[in-house]
Parts: structure tokens; C-alpha cells; sequence
């Protein structure tokens, strides 16, 4: 069903957008490109063991859709205001293909292979469903299930929210006996809790905490070789750097002996790439969250993230040490009195004025993690596991908003893997390698002498020096 065709005078099935929500379309570019854009999305793969009934199949695909109501939900943006109409349950696309024969050795390349060619495909924000899925067979006992939904509805958390709903929809097709799953909430009350809850007129309140914590402040951004283009001209590339189990290892020993986290000890470490870069020593450096603080909605599926500001002065601290304990308490308070992106943005205005400089880019780190963890089985068939991607260097990647985005992924087996998402439009490759070659060495120096001097973990200022 397409946004053209609906009854748009059915008042009952509209309701009010989420602050994320109205954030994206802040973002959104047209049919063409941004966050309501059909490049715009989330690809998640499953390898499964066993034969598939491809008819249970669907209907659990279809009572995945029936359940999350996001999924065939349609934002209507030229309306005034914006608001999110909720369709019935619909039918998923789903696609079997039988693939050639190959060594068994081969297979896993072969996934790899359709991972990219799901993320160089599209799917379109103006019909529901907004999820499609695609089986590929390698024979009747191994396959591969990609999952293909519209960012503007998902997240890397909801991702597994559908993956596990629909194992147990499966199961319960198979065997006859209901699922048993947790009840849910609806994306829609999520939004109109969100609003309820957003503003706070108390001396104590989030907005009170953010008047504070900004004054003064600007967005870190960037420095860039060629400048912020009106538009793109060309897809996002994608970087990928690795940090070593060792390196990590001390660096999650140092968050336990500071009662921090590890995001703690990463944000610390990039606070001095930004004064490396840029000579700031008191930076705002934007990262994605969860956004699921309530535990009310830890199973709705939707758009959740939300890119929280966390500004450590770290002029008056003396070691990696006394950043990393400053931070920490950076990261406490702005989690306590978190907002939404766009109500801090349109609340503190200049707060986001370094973007009016062309010659910096937006930066963001997003710390890769969800509520279920990765490679979790499924029950699908005889068994199913959910499959990393293994980026690839250079590689084209689905469009985001703007700048750069740097995705952590730690791993379970200590390393951390790392992609920069960026545009060749701004910035030469050689400059993003030698940023992820900046932060290892800083991160790696500050692990192994936590008390000595950060100052003298930074390199030479680069040539971008005092431009931002």
C-alpha cells in the first residue's frame, strides 16, 4: 500500500511524530536521497541450518508486521504538521532464490557477498511494509535470511527485536503452540510519551542541566579537505580500522578501575584526537545512544537512537586518568537528564553553529551494541545465527544525513573493529586513515601510562589547527 493511495481523512490512525522522528525529516533529502530516502536502511543476515517451510515462513514474517505496527506505519511528511498514519497488517515481500553450487568453504564469502548486494539495493519509505526479506539457499539444509528495513522505522536494537520475534513465530507456527513473548508497547505511545515527558520547567530538570552544560559550547566538528557540499555526488565510502585485543583489554581494565565503561575510556581518547586536530581542549563531541532508557519500551521495535552531546573541558586535567574520571561524569549526567536531539538543537540554537562553517563536517561516534548481543541463535528451522558483516575497505556504503560517522564495534574476543563512514566529496581517504591511526596510538599510549601527561599522547596540531 502506497502513501498516494491512502484515505488521508481516517483521523484515527494519525498520530503525532516522535522527536526522532521529526528530527529525520529535518535530515530527509527527498525521494532521492537523506533519511527518507530508499538507501536509507538497515540490513541484517541469518544463516539457518535446516530446511525452511517457506510458508511458515511468511506467515511469521507477516506476524512480525502484525505485531510491531511501526513496520506498516507511513510518516506522511508533506503535511502540516508531519504525523505517522498506522496501516493494517500487510504481506512481507519475501524473495527465495536458489544460489549456485559452491565448496563449502566458499559459503561464508557467499554471505558475505549477499550482505552487499542487499545494502546496494533499496526500499522505499512511502509503502508498507517497510521490511522485505530475502532467503537465499545454498541447499535444503543451509541458507542465508536477509532482513531489509527502512532506517526511518528501525534501529540496530529493533533489528534484534524482529529477528527474535521471529524465531519464536516460527516456532510456534511449526510446533503449534503459541509464542510466548514479552507484551510490547507501540512506537506510537512511545511518541506521545516522549513528548509528555521532554520538558520539564523544574530548576533541577534536563533543560536546566543542558542551559548549563552548552553555554558557550559549539558542536565538534571536523575539519574537511574540499569543503561541505550543498549535496553529494557520490555515495558514502567507508573506512575500517582495528584495534588489537591487548590495547582493548587494558582499555576495559582502566573503565573498571575508574567505575566507568569503555565508551568512557574510547570518548576520552577521542577528546584528545580533537585537540590534536583542531587545538580545542574543550570539546563537544556528539554520539549516538540507545535512546531506551525506559524499560516500558526495551521491546518496541522503532526508532529509538538519539545523538547526545558530551562536553568535557579537559584543559585542567593532567593525565588520561583525570579525563577519563571527567568524562565519566560527563557521561552520567547528560544519560540522567537526556533530550532529544532536535529539542536540544531548536532549544540551544547556537549550540549547532559550527556547522555554518563549510570548512568542518558533522561528527558523531555511534558505539555498536544491543540488548540481545550478536551472532544469538534463532530459532528458525533447525537453527539460526545471526551473521557480522566484514567490512570492507573503500567500500560504498548507505547514505547517512551528513559528515562522518564512526561506528566501535567491540568484539568478544577483545579486538575492537572500526568503520568511519565519510564522502570522498569532503575528504580525502588518507585523511580519515590517519585519524583512526591517531586515535589507536593515542588510546594505546593511555592505556599502558594512564597517569602520564595526555599532552604528550597528542601529536604535532595538524594544519586544521584553530579553525574550529
Amino acid at each position: 500500500m502506497t502513501e498516494s493511495s491512502l484515505a488521508l481523512d481516517q483521523e484515527s490512525t494519525r498520530y503525532p511524530l516522535s522527536f526522532t522522528q521529526e528530527w529525520f525529516i529535518t535530515l530527509d533529502q527527498g525521494d532521492d536521497g537523506g533519511t527518507f530516502g530508499p538507501r536509507f536502511m538497515t540490513v541484517n543476515a541469518a544463516r539457518v541450518t535446516g530446511h525452511v517451510d517457506l510458508a511458515i515462513l511468511q506467515s511469521s514474517l507477516d506476524d512480525v508486521v502484525a505485531r510491531h505496527e511501526l513496520l506498516r506505519t507511513l510518516v506522511v511528511r508533506d503535511a502540516d504538521p508531519p504525523y505517522q498514519m498506522v496501516l493494517p497488517p500487510c504481506r512481507v515481500p519475501l524473495e527465495v532464490r536458489d544460489l549456485p553450487a559452491v565448496t563449502a568453504g566458499s559459503r561464508d564469502l557467499v554471505v558475505q557477498e549477499l550482505i552487499l548486494e542487499a545494502e546496494a539495493g533499496s526500499i522505499s519509505a512511502r509503502e508498507v511494509p517497510l521490511i522485505k526479506a530475502l532467503l537465499c539457499k545454498f541447499d535444503d539444509h543451509d541458507s542465508v535470511l536477509l532482513l531489509t528495513v527502512h532506517h526511518s522505522v528501525s534501529d540496530g536494537w529493533s533489528m534484534q527485536v524482529i529477528f527474535r520475534d521471529l524465531g519464536a513465530f516460527y516456532t510456534a507456527r511449526r510446533t503449534g503452540i503459541a509464542a510466548v513473548l514479552p507484551q510490547i508497547r507501540q512506537y506510537r505511545e512511545y511518541a506521545a510519551w516522549q513528548r509528555a515527558n521532554a520538558t520539564s520547567t523544574a530548576e533541577d530538570g534536563a533543560p536546566a542541566y543542558w542551559q548549563h552544560k552548552l553555554d558557550g559550547a559549539r558542536e565538534f566538528t571536523m575539519p574537511n579537505d574540499h569543503g561541505h557540499p550543498e549535496s553529494y555526488s557520490r555515495p558514502y565510502s567507508m573506512h575500517v580500522h582495528y584495534i588489537e585485543p591487548e590495547v582493548m583489554n587494558a582499555a576495559s581494565a582502566l573503565a573498571t578501575a575508574t567505575r566507568s565503561t569503555l565508551f568512557t575510556v574510547m570518548l576520552s581518547a577521542f577528546y584528545i584526537l580533537a585537540h590534536e586536530l583542531t587545538g580545542t581542549t574543550d570539546p563537544a563531541i556528539r554520539a549516538f545512544t540507545a535512546g531506551r532508557n525506559e524499560e516500558q519500551f526495551q521491546n518496541t521495535m522503532g526508532l529509538f537512537l538519539n545523538c547526545v552531546p558530551f562536553r568535557t573541558d579537559i584543559a585542567d586535567c593532567t593525565s588520561f586518568r583525570d579525563i577519563v574520571m571527567a568524562t565519566r561524569e560527563t557521561f552520567i549526567d547528560a544519560m540522567a537528564y537526556e533530550l532529544p536531539v532536535n529539542v536540544i538543537e531548536q532549544t540551544f540554537p547556537d549550540f549547532v553553529k559550527s556547522r555554518e562553517d563549510l570548512r568542518t563536517s558533522q561528527f558523531i561516534i555511534a558505539n555498536q551494541q544491543g540488548p540481545l548481543g550478536s551472532g544469538l541463535p534463532h530459532p528458525i528451522a533447525e537453527g539460526a545465527h545471526t551473521v557480522t558483516e566484514r567490512a570492507l575497505e573503500g567500500q560504498e556504503v548507505h547514505d547517512i544525513p551528513s559528515g562522518t560517522v564512526w561506528n566501535l564495534y567491540p568484539r568478544p574476543s577483545g579486538e575492537l573493529d572500526g568503520e568511519v563512514l565519510y564522502n570522498l566529496d569532503e575528504f580525502d581517504e588518507s585523511t580519515v586513515a590517519g585519524w583512526t591511526a591517531g586515535l589507536r596510538r593515542i588510546l594505546a599510549g593511555a592505556v599502558r601510562e594512564p597517569d602520564r601527561d595526555w599532552r604528550q599522547l597528542a601529536g604535532p596540531a595538524s594544519r586544521h589547527e584553530n579553525r574550529v
